[in-house]
């Protein structure tokens, strides 16, 4: 495959509660790919709420980077503030009912995944709330990484090989290595590189795979959020 790239005007966009929200979703709809199902970048020009709404099977997870979010749901029964730099975690097992309520000013990506649906269905929902002073930057050969999911980080997901982590490069050549058996879904949070042929810039999505290596020339401080997913699954997805 190699990489496939998406700019900002070529990912779906919507107008939500009379602009007070708005999406741009780099993953919505055919084709999919893994165990993706869903994701959106969230960004409100003013308080904005979604209002109660069912979920099954799913699992979600919803990074703030900007503002913060506040969030009821049913296996909770509570609101609760998650503040910037925060995640939240839904496994919506056999069925929950949230509500979200993004702040003034708020960034986020909100992303679904399939975690085997004939195992999740069966099992009660649970939500988890990770504050900022759960993630940590570290360097790591001249690029800060803040590890989110996976096997050495703080969040754990039911959906199999999923990794989550965020980079920031700054101007000059620097190399990302990869595992050439995943898909590697990249959004450009904010900046500017060349990688071959293709230029990435601030809400750029590309999809990686069959690459263990991506070379960066850096035009423009990059920072990169980097989802890795399993190119193969054992397990029957509900949406295909």
């Amino acid at each position: 495959m190699g990489i496939i790239t998406k700019n900002r005007k070529a990912q779906h966009s919507v107008a939500l509660f009379n602009g007070k929200l708005k999406e741009n979703k780099p993953l919505s709809g055919s084709p999919l790919y893994s165990n993706l199902i869903y994701w959106a970048n969230v960004e409100a020009n003013e308080e904005g709420a979604f209002p109660m709404h069912p979920h099954e099977g799913i699992e979600i997870l919803t990074f703030v980077f900007e503002g913060g979010l506040e969030h009821y749901d049913s296996a909770s029964g509570k609101w609760t503030a998650l503040p910037a730099n925060g995640v939240q975690h839904i496994k919506a097992g056999s069925g929950v009912f949230h509500s979200e309520k993004y702040w003034k000013g708020s960034r986020a990506f909100q992303i679904w995944f399939d975690p085997d649906f004939s195992k999740s269905l069966n099992q009660k929902a649970s939500y988890t709330d990770f504050q900022s002073t759960d993630f940590q930057w570290l360097i790591e050969r001249d690029v800060e990484v803040m590890n989110y999911v996976g096997s050495n980080a703080p969040i754990q997901v039911d959906a199999s090989g999923v990794s989550a982590s965020r980079y920031i490069m700054k101007k000059g050549k620097h190399n990302l290595r990869l595992d050439e058996n995943s898909y590697h879904s990249i959004y450009v949070m904010n900046g500017m590189a060349r990688v071959d042929d293709d230029v990435f810039e601030k809400d750029t999505f590309a999809i990686v795979n069959d690459v263990d290596l991506l070379s960066f020339e850096v035009m423009d401080k990059l920072e990169i959020f980097v989802l890795s997913t399993p190119a193969s699954l054992d397990y029957e997805l509900a949406y295909e």
